[in-house]
C-alpha cells in the first residue's frame, strides 16, 4: 500500500512538472442523425438510415503545445475520423497528424493535413460545412472525392485530395489589419521526379469588423507528373449590422477546378444566410449551383434549409431539408447531384440529429 502511494506521488509530481511546461487535450465531436432519402434506386426507392456527421464531422483526437520561451511554442495534433453510427473509424489519425512551431514569425506544421481549398471554404461555406459528405463545396471545391481527385497530390489515390500527406503548411502573421497569407507544399516522394504526386498551394484570408474574405489556389500533379489539376476557391462572409437586421450573416462562395489533359472543369457557386432567431436557435439557408464541362456537360441545383437549437456551447439538436434537381437523369448530371440515385433527376433528404463536442 505504501509503495502504491509513493508511486502515485511520484507520477503526480512528474505530471505537475509536465503540465507546467506543456498541455495535452483530448477532444472530439459525436454527431448522429436519422435520415430519409428519396429516389435512391432507378424505380424511385426510398432509404431510411442512421448516419454520422450531419451538422459536422464526427471525430476524436489529441492536440497539445509546449511553451519553449520567448513567444515560441511547439504544437502537435493527431485526429481520427469516427463513424458514430457503427463505432468504427478509418485509419488511425487519418484526418490530421502534424507537428510544428508557432511564434511571432507565424505558424508552420508538417505531416498530414487539410489543403488550402478546404481551409478557406470552411470559413465561408453557406451551410457551415454541414452534411460534409454531400456538401458541394467540400466534395468538389475542397476536392473531397476520391474517384475524381484521389489520383492527384500526395494521397496517390488512397484517399481524396482534401488531405495531403508529407506536407508543410506555413501561415504568416496577420498584416495590414487582418490579412493572413499561407503557403503549402506536399512532397510526392517519387524517385527521379520531384513533381509527380506533388501538391502546392497558396491562400489569403481577411477578417475584420464582421467581414471575412478568402481566396486560394492549388496545383496538384498525378503520379506521372503529366496530368495537372488546378483548383481555385474564393468567398466572403458578412455579419449584417444589427441596426439593419439583428442576427443576420450572409455568405457567398465560388470554387472551380480543371484537369489540363481532359479539360474536365467542375465549378460550384454557393449562397447562404444564417439568422439567429433566438440566442439558442439558428436558421440557415443555402443554395449551390454545380456545373461540369469540358469532358461532359452536367448541372445540379441544390437547396438546403437547416435549423439548429443549442442546448449549451457543446450540445445541439438539428434538423435539415435538402432538395437537389439535376439537368437530366443521365450519369453526367446525377454524378454531381450527390443525394439522388442513378437514373433519377431529383432527390429529397430530411435529417434529424444531435451533435455533441467534448
Amino acid at each position: 500500500m505504501k509503495k502504491s502511494l509513493i508511486a502515485f506521488a511520484v507520477l503526480g509530481a512528474f505530471a505537475s512538472v509536465a503540465s507546467a511546461q506543456s498541455s495535452v487535450v483530448l477532444y472530439g465531436i459525436v454527431d448522429l442523425n436519422t435520415t430519409y432519402l428519396s429516389n435512391q434506386t432507378t424505380t424511385g426507392g426510398k432509404k431510411m438510415s442512421m448516419d454520422s456527421s450531419g451538422l459536422s464531422s464526427s471525430r476524436w483526437g489529441f492536440k497539445g503545445s509546449e511553451d519553449l520561451g520567448n513567444g515560441l511554442k511547439a504544437n502537435f495534433q493527431l485526429e481520427s475520423s469516427l463513424n458514430a453510427d457503427s463505432g468504427t473509424a478509418g485509419s488511425l489519425f487519418d484526418r490530421i497528424a502534424t507537428v510544428g512551431l508557432s511564434g511571432s514569425l507565424g505558424t508552420v506544421n508538417a505531416g498530414r493535413q487539410t489543403n488550402l481549398a478546404y481551409d478557406t471554404l470552411i470559413q465561408v461555406d453557406p451551410i457551415g460545412v454541414a452534411h460534409v459528405g454531400t456538401n458541394p463545396n467540400i466534395v468538389f471545391g475542397a476536392l473531397n472525392n476520391t474517384s475524381l481527385y484521389g489520383p492527384f497530390g500526395t494521397s496517390v489515390g488512397a484517399s481524396s485530395a482534401t488531405r495531403q500527406n508529407n506536407s508543410i503548411k506555413y501561415a504568416a502573421p496577420s498584416v495590414l489589419g487582418g490579412i493572413v497569407f499561407s503557403g503549402m507544399y506536399g512532397f510526392g516522394e517519387k524517385a527521379g521526379d520531384a513533381q509527380a504526386s506533388s501538391y502546392m498551394g497558396t491562400s489569403a484570408t481577411f477578417s475584420e469588423g464582421g467581414l471575412t474574405a478568402v481566396f486560394s489556389y492549388s496545383q496538384l500533379r498525378d503520379a506521372t507528373s503529366n496530368v495537372t489539376l488546378r483548383a481555385y476557391t474564393g468567398g466572403a462572409k458578412f455579419v449584417v449590422n444589427k441596426d439593419v437586421v439583428d442576427g443576420l450573416t450572409l455568405k457567398v462562395t465560388y470554387a472551380e477546378n480543371e484537369v489540363n489533359t481532359t479539360g474536365r472543369n467542375i465549378g460550384v457557386f454557393g449562397l447562404g444566410a444564417d439568422f439567429a432567431v433566438t440566442p439558442a436557435t439558428t436558421l440557415t439557408t443555402g443554395y449551390y449551383n454545380t456545373r461540369r464541362s469540358g469532358d461532359v456537360k452536367g448541372k445540379v441545383d441544390t437547396f438546403v434549409v437547416l435549423g439548429k437549437y443549442a442546448f449549451s456551447k457543446r450540445t445541439a439538436a438539428y434538423a435539415s431539408f435538402t432538395y437537389a434537381k439535376a439537368g437530366s437523369a443521365l450519369a453526367k448530371d446525377t454524378d454531381i447531384g450527390l443525394i439522388m440515385g442513378a437514373g433519377n433527376r431529383s432527390g429529397v433528404r430530411t435529417s434529424f440529429g444531435v451533435n455533441h463536442a467534448f
